[in-house]
């Protein structure tokens, strides 16, 4: 591997590229001194010297948590009661394939042990010279042995409707809304149906031919490609959609799905499909490779028909896979719907998430240019209880002006 001193920025798993748009290198340190003489050290190992601020690496945690992270990043843990806790926070907030080098004045092999197992790639203990950090910057992670921080990949999350309808659009793209916006992820939204697809349609955006292009030439997937093709709704969420010709005869291969996805997820903490219904070779490939299927049904005998054809095609859950159930319009049938218990007699599965039907609460938002998943009501709370369930991690607390935005 080469090192860091030799080329700036780590090379990226997987592409042979760097990301795109990410800071190279980027230090967060306690003090005054220590900030002097990193400054020095990176001088003289001709290193650029990025940015550097103070505050060590809570103040990395909170910073990370809204901004691009670098390929290469320096935290000061001096004094901190629970560095071990502290690093394990940094991971959360971390995009993935970051190396991260802990600097500190404790000098225990058994810290030592505990930082690296928790994601660190090498510890500098304090007084710093140039000769350690040379040494800590040429380490990166090691061959074979990636720390858990640069080797983690985004989460990959597929949703797809059991019939014709039933709300997975809108599921998807207020799902992938809500990890951007309020748990401040940063998400990728492919929309897989490249004919109809309706993501950038309810997004108000304009698609592109950028994923015709990835998936019918998949040897130029790269981050460059994926930064020019992508497009920003908000500082956090990028759409992948097309609007092909419906005469087109498009094909593409699992194999192009799976560097596509292989790629989003070594830049993105969550990478949401929109998978259609067809049941064709890449669009299973996109299901089989997911941390998470979401299956959207509705209260119809139909519905509820499909749904255990469906859970039967993506075959049994192990422990790299999850099978999710979203009921959509609860209420929307009636007495002539069949129940939630009856539903779950049936599926032997219990819903992550029940969505009200509530059609006025997506009109009122279509009108104002929003996603129905950022106004207060039933339903930005189910995508809350979903997203619960995805991450593990409750919404961040915003002032009530900042929901009315």
């Amino acid at each position: 591997m080469r090192s860091i001193l030799e080329a700036p920025a780590p090379i990226e798993r997987g592409t042979g590229r760097v990301p795109v748009g990410r800071p190279s290198l980027m230090a967060f340190v306690a003090d005054a001194e220590t900030e002097r003489v990193l400054r020095d050290c990176l001088a003289h190992l001709a290193v650029a010297p990025g940015e550097i601020l103070r505050g060590g690496i809570a103040k990395a945690i909170e910073f990370l948590g809204a901004q691009r992270s670098p390929n290469t990043l320096i935290v000061d843990i001096t004094g901190v009661d629970l560095p071990v806790s502290q690093i394990r926070a940094l991971e959360e907030v971390c995009e993935p394939g970051v190396v991260v080098i802990a600097i500190g004045a404790r000098n225990e092999i058994g810290l030592y042990r505990d930082l690296l197992q928790a994601g660190v790639s090498e510890y500098v203990v304090k007084p710093l010279n140039a000769q350690l950090l040379s040494r800590a910057l040429s380490v990166g992670p090691r061959v074979g042995a990636a720390t858990p921080i640069h080797s983690k990949l985004g989460t990959m999350v597929a949703v797809i409707g059991a019939r014709g309808g039933v709300g997975a659009t809108t599921l998807a793209v207020n799902l992938a809304w809500h990890l951007a916006s309020r748990q401040s992820r940063r998400v990728a939204l492919v929309d897989l149906d490249l004919q109809n697809g309706d993501c950038a349609l309810a997004l108000n955006i304009k698609p592109t031919p950028g994923l015709r292009e990835a998936l019918v030439n998949p040897a130029r997937i790269d981050n460059t490609l994926l930064e020019r093709v992508m497009t920003p709704v908000e500082s956090r969420l990028f759409v992948l959609s097309s609007e092909e010709p419906l005469r087109d005869n498009l094909q593409f291969t699992p194999e192009a799905v799976e560097i596509l996805v292989t790629a989003l997820r070594d830049q993105f903490h969550y990478v949401i499909l929109d998978v259609p219904r067809t049941p064709s070779p890449p669009y299973q490939r996109a299901l089989d490779l997911a941390d998470f299927r979401i299956i959207v049904c509705d209260q119809t005998l139909r519905s509820v028909r499909d749904t255990v054809r469906l859970r039967s095609a993506l075959g049994e859950v192990d422990g790299g896979h999850r099978n999710l159930l979203v009921v959509n319009r609860h209420g929307e049938g009636g007495r002539l719907a069949v129940t939630l218990q009856e539903m779950r007699k049936i599926l032997d599965l219990q819903p992550s998430a029940v969505v009200p039907f509530h059609p006025t609460s997506f009109v009122s938002a279509v009108t104002k240019s929003q996603v129905a998943a950022s106004r207060r009501g039933k339903f930005a709370d189910a995508i809350g209880a979903l997203v619960l369930e995805l991450t593990g991690r409750p919404p961040e607390r915003r002032r009530w002006w900042s929901s009315a935005k």
